[in-house]
């Protein structure tokens, strides 16, 4: 699929603030089995020179400044990608060093009792594919989606003992009872294009889900506990990947002030109909 990207991000302060300094981690993820980014556009009001390195993970991140006082921010990333269907995974054989910070709890993944006791049920399939699946599964079917009971902070072991949450949520879950199992399993941020749902055709859909590593013959593979479909396909678009929501947040920043900070996000996914004709035209950019 072709997919176009319109992601708006606005911060508003009552009274001016001053020297913000913000990372953005937006860009799609090029170069993977799933997707190619054809072309990336990032815009700050107010204007600001804007850098960029790759971190640990290989994530992408972009990097801006705003000496001057303001009182509004608004940062819009602009992407098309072409996705492929992969449910298969990537086939190669990872490095043990890297596996290990996805092997072991992480800032929002802990192995606590709750994990501990209801990991047992998985403990006997041997394929490592199944085993994720079945997890995934079993999250989808016995925890219920209900935004607003969560936040950014909540912790996997807040969310077992709630039963709800939102697609960053189940995540983490994910990611315990994988970790807890032995499976190296890694969070995805991203986004979902729904197919056109929305009334005027376009999805609002920022998205989070797991990648386990599946041994060298599926290598990376996407299992998604918010849906039913379970496993990742070529409606969702990778922007990068941590050992959970701390290493890839859409935008982080700091400021200087004391005024209070009012955050407003709006994404649209949408399929471009002259796909063959707009990749073609960024295939060398």
């Amino acid at each position: 699929m072709i997919l176009k990207v319109e992601h708006s991000t606005i911060f508003e302060y009552e009274e001016p603030i001053y020297e913000t300094a913000t990372e953005v981690r937006l860009h799609p993820a090029s170069g993977v089995s799933s997707q190619r980014c054809a072309s990336f556009s990032l815009q700050v009001n107010p204007a600001a020179p804007i850098s960029e390195y790759t971190d640990f993970y290989g994530n992408k991140v972009h990097h801006f400044n705003l000496l001057q006082s303001h009182k509004r921010v608004q940062i819009v990333a602009t992407s098309v990608v072409e996705t492929i269907a992969s449910p298969a995974g990537w086939k190669f054989r990872e490095d043990e060093i890297y596996l290990m910070d996805f092997s072991a709890e992480s800032h929002y993944v802990h192995f606590d009792p709750s994990i501990q006791s209801l990991a047992g049920q998985f403990r006997g399939i041997e394929d490592p594919y199944q085993q994720a699946i079945a997890i995934c599964g079993n999250i989808n079917s016995t925890f219920r989606y209900e935004p607003g009971v969560t936040d950014v902070h909540s912790t996997s072991a807040v969310v077992m003992a709630l039963g709800r949450g939102v697609c960053q949520d189940f995540a983490h879950v994910m990611l315990a009872f994988c970790r807890e199992l032995g499976l190296p399993a890694r969070y995805v941020s991203g986004y979902l294009y729904g197919g056109g749902s929305t009334p005027d055709g376009q999805d609002e859909a920022s998205h989070a889900w797991c990648e386990v590593y599946c041994g060298e013959e599926r290598g990376w593979t996407g299992f998604d506990p918010t849906h039913k479909t379970l496993v990742v396909d070529d409606r969702y678009i990778k922007i990068g990947t941590g050992r959970d929501y701390g290493d890839v947040p859409p935008v982080r920043g700091t400021y200087k002030g004391t005024s209070a900070e009012k955050l407003s996000v709006a994404v649209k996914v949408s399929s471009l109909e002259q796909a063959p004709e707009v990749f073609e035209s960024n295939r060398h950019s």
